[in-house]
């Protein structure tokens, strides 16, 4: 991906934000999301409520900030592929190089802490929903314009299933990280990729078997 390297204010600025979240999940995990208030985390992370709002705009804000983040890492791989690859081939490309760079940086225990804290907030749940449709749209939206450029824009089923297709992946890559954490990162990454490859499409050009 060809990205400007972060500027020091920037670093900072982000060291900062991956500080408060590490405490707030702490404090989550504690006393569970809906008993925990700002105040309590702006304490324990050692800086004002006012400081806190700095960073993070609402606390449902300062749970998922992490995972935004690799959300965006995967929006990004997307559009790093080139523009004339099959939807669902550069989308598996793209789930394995990030789940390949998330792993690279340790994420698995987060991971795994996050989805802890996800599954006992009703609120947390409902928000989670609304970031996924925003994923899965920003992603499909990509795809899509890809390739109805290089294909048939008029086709009247295309979008749909483009859509479909990565909402399927995504469903996979939650299945698996879900009931596969006692596997190595590497074992996941590849029952991942396996799994895709199983419900890959039929439509050559949506990037079926006989597709590349």
């Amino acid at each position: 991906m060809n990205m400007s390297a972060p500027t020091l204010r920037e670093v900072t600025r982000q060291a900062a934000r991956e500080r408060i979240s590490d405490v707030a999940i702490e404090l989550f995990i504690e006393r569970g999301y809906d008993a925990t208030t700002v105040e309590e985390i702006a304490t324990a992370a050692g800086i004002s409520e006012r400081t806190f709002f700095r960073y993070f705009p609402t606390k449902d804000e300062v749970f998922f900030s992490r995972a935004a983040a690799d959300t965006q890492t995967l929006i990004d791989h997307v559009t790093a592929r080139p523009a004339d690859e099959a939807p669902w081939v550069a989308l598996q490309a793209a789930v394995d190089s990030t789940l390949l760079e998330l792993d690279r940086a340790e994420n698995s225990d987060r991971s795994r802490t996050y989805r802890t804290v996800l599954a006992h907030s009703a609120d947390l749940l409902a928000h989670q929903f609304t970031r996924l449709s925003d994923a899965l749209t920003a992603i499909s939206d990509t795809l899509w314009e890809r390739w109805a450029a290089a294909e048939d824009p008029t086709d009247p089923d295309a979008k749909i299933l483009i859509r479909t297709l990565v909402s399927s992946a995504l469903g996979a890559v939650n299945e698996v990280m879900s009931f596969a954490e006692d596997r190595t990162p590497a074992e996941r990454r590849r029952l991942v990729h396996n799994t895709l490859s199983a419900i890959r499409p039929a439509r050559p050009d949506l990037g079926g078997s006989t597709a590349g």
